[in-house]
């Protein structure tokens, strides 16, 4: 469904327009939630899952979208900020090494840190660092890395040639580098 149609059924049958939300995107919802919430029951996951569509449900009315900020890109940003929030209210971080990060502490050495702890806070990172690029990098990112979607899939959804697409991963790609170099992180190998 078109995210024009998508607003107006969120404003004139609000409960099939969440269901049809849910349905369009739950799955990435879900993919956002459980990376920043790393660690915790899955139940607390599906909960944040829940509270981003409450939210949406909530604020239906106020709900604008324009040639700069798609209805995805407002639900993914809602989505990040109902994990940070409740991250926040917890008062955790995410993932014990961001703790010992915060505190000052650095591994005795690579080796003793669990490879799966080290991948999920890279995620949280890149994530989080999603947000400082632009469209349409930004949403092609996330449709080609996190949700799986070909490039030609994209192209399609999108209605923009191929290789407009290839250049937008590149450039995001480039984009998304610097800004995780910016904060630190920096590739090893």
């Amino acid at each position: 469904m078109e995210e024009s149609k998508l607003l107006v059924l969120l404003t004139t049958e609000p409960e099939r327009g969440v269901e049809q939300l849910i349905h369009t995107y739950g799955a990435a919802v879900h993919t956002i939630c459980h990376s920043m919430l790393a660690g915790n029951p899955p139940e607390e996951i599906e909960e944040a899952v829940s509270d981003v569509f409450v939210n949406i449900w909530q604020h239906r009315d106020k709900i604008r979208t324009d040639g700069t900020c798609s209805l995805k890109s407002y639900l993914y940003a809602v989505a990040r900020n109902v994990c940070r929030d409740r991250l926040r209210a917890a008062k955790t971080t995410p993932l014990s090494l961001d703790r010992a990060l915060e505190d000052g502490m650095e591994p005795a050495s690579p080796e003793l840190v669990d490879d799966s702890v080290v991948s999920e806070w890279l995620q949280g990172e890149v994530l989080a660092s999603l947000e400082e690029l632009g469209e349409p990098e930004r949403s092609i990112i996330i449709e080609r890395y996190y949700l799986g979607r070909s490039v030609k899939d994209i192209a399609e959804r999108i209605h923009f040639p191929t290789k407009k697409v290839e250049n937008a991963l590149y450039r995001g790609k480039l984009k998304l580098r610097t800004v995780l170099q910016k904060k630190g992180v920096t590739p090893y190998g």
